[in-house]
């Protein structure tokens, strides 16, 4: 598992040093991700780099969340890559994860996206995970895209998840993107079927700034709490319960190539109330 992280930050290196400068920044409705910067498809070497992390206070006696993140994409030709490294600091444990995603245009209506990740330490991360997407835009200036996918996870515990996804951006004439979804996820052990839902609002443009609101609600199936103590030798764990999550979010540009994001997020489930923000630096390409 090593290797692997080491091989993550090998490519995650190649990303952000192959970057090149793009003077053509304009988003076509469905090929970017809206508040997530220069993620355009289609055309040559736009992209950016971003660093930051973040501060989550949990109730319930447990340690407060610390995260740092490094994150890099660009883009050519028909594809967009994206890397990224996290180091999350939870339950009184910590871990590192790595994730590579590959957006692919297929066609004028039709474009893809896969994503593989892996972790060392930390038993609250996911040993293995990854998700695969397929989007279609419709209408006639094509802001509609639909979205559906799959995915599979694997915990350090005995859990393993697999993750069915459906949903829909509609990109309006002014600067509105208005989003929602269901995720439907079956766990195991106990074979139980959880869905959550949620709906999300982007306005701004490209280079000035972007505003998000985001809104989940729903079940969750499993979620690993804490390690096993000579007291009670298993993992602490919860199963199939209700949880929701309000998050904001700022990105600005300060200059014509750089910026700040700002995030805050609340969460709530029966185990604990969590509120924390995150505060990046990011450089486009």
């Amino acid at each position: 598992m090593k290797q692997a992280l080491i091989l993550f930050a090998c490519l995650l290196w190649c990303v952000l040093a192959g970057a090149q400068a793009s003077s053509n920044t304009t988003t076509a409705p469905g090929s970017s991700l809206p508040g997530l910067g220069a993620l355009t498809l289609g055309l040559e070497g736009p992209g950016y780099i971003e660093v930051g992390g973040s501060h989550s206070a949990l109730t319930g006696g447990y340690a407060d969340w610390n995260d740092f993140y490094a994150r890099g994409v660009v883009s050519g030709g028909r594809n967009t890559l994206t890397g990224e490294i996290t180091r999350e600091g939870r339950f009184g444990d910590s871990g590192w994860f790595g994730n590579l995603d590959l957006v692919r245009t297929l066609s004028e209506n039709w474009f893809a996206e896969g994503s593989i990740g892996v972790s060392v330490g930390g038993f609250f991360l996911n040993k293995f995970q990854t998700t695969g997407l397929i989007n279609r835009k419709f209408l006639r200036r094509r802001q509609l895209v639909v979205t559906a996918g799959a995915g599979f996870d694997q915990s350090k515990t005995t859990d393993n998840d697999v993750r069915g996804q459906i949903g829909a951006a509609y990109y309006f004439q002014h600067p509105l993107v208005v989003q929602g979804g269901f995720m439907w996820t079956h766990a195991n052990p106990g074979d139980i079927l959880a869905r959550t839902q949620y709906l999300a609002g982007t306005w701004g443009h490209e280079k000035e700034h972007f505003f998000s609101l985001r809104y989940e609600w729903g079940r969750e199936g499993y979620e690993v709490l804490g390690l096993p103590t000579p007291l009670v030798p298993t993992f602490s764990v919860a199963e199939d319960f209700r949880e929701h999550t309000v998050s904001g979010t700022w990105r600005q540009w300060i200059g014509p190539n750089w910026g700040l994001n700002f995030n805050v997020e609340q969460h709530q489930e029966p185990a604990y109330h969590r509120i924390g923000g995150t505060f990046g630096v990011f450089l486009d390409f």
